[in-house]
């Protein structure tokens, strides 16, 4: 049946279906013989392994890229908080020293206030020895004036006990004997 098929004219219903038959029947596969159909099982048996094979290789990489992604996570985690440990370590030591120059600074102002208490006690010590000194030449002198000093004594003469000598080398009287003589009596020379 020859039919010429054109889009400008219409093509009857029947005409259309026998194409579709002879489409259909054309296509048919033949049957698979024994060797095909094993051949076949053999190639899904290939595939299946190879499928398998790609699964387990997709599953070890994407078993290394969590692994390395972890250690990367590790990796960042532990350098944040070594960062956040010097931070918090510089922010105690700058604490540490602005507490111990506060503390030296109230030294400071201890000794300051101290020393000023010192001085002033010593200025005050000063006149108060000078007030006094003054009060006691003034005293000495109104007593001096109603109170005259008693006359000198008159010197008495005190005669050394010369008849020993002396026990002392460089004197002009030394005797070596000088102690025997006085414990025991004068020896005779």
């Amino acid at each position: 049946m020859a039919t010429e098929f054109g889009y400008e004219t219409d093509t009857p219903a029947d005409a259309v279906l026998s194409v579709a038959d002879a489409i259909r029947a054309s296509h048919r596969l033949a049957p698979l013989t024994d060797e095909q159909k094993l051949q076949r099982r053999i190639d899904q048996e290939t595939w299946r392994e190879q499928q398998a094979w790609q699964t387990e290789q997709r599953r070890i990489e994407r078993e290394r890229l969590e692994t390395q992604h972890a250690e990367a996570e590790r990796a960042e985690a532990a350098l944040a908080l070594a960062e956040a440990n010097k931070a918090r370590r510089l922010e105690q030591q700058q604490r540490d020293r602005e507490r111990q120059r506060v503390g030296e600074i109230l030294d400071l102002r201890l000794q300051t206030a101290q020393h000023r208490g010192w001085m002033i006690n010593a200025e005050n010590a000063a006149r108060t020895a000078v007030a006094v000194r003054q009060r006691q030449a003034l005293i000495t002198d109104i007593e001096s004036h109603f109170n005259p000093p008693p006359p000198p004594e008159e010197a008495s003469v005190v005669v050394a006990d010369d008849r020993l000598g002396s026990p002392n080398y460089f004197d002009d009287n030394y005797n070596p004997n000088y102690y025997h003589d006085k414990f025991w009596g004068k020896s005779a020379k």
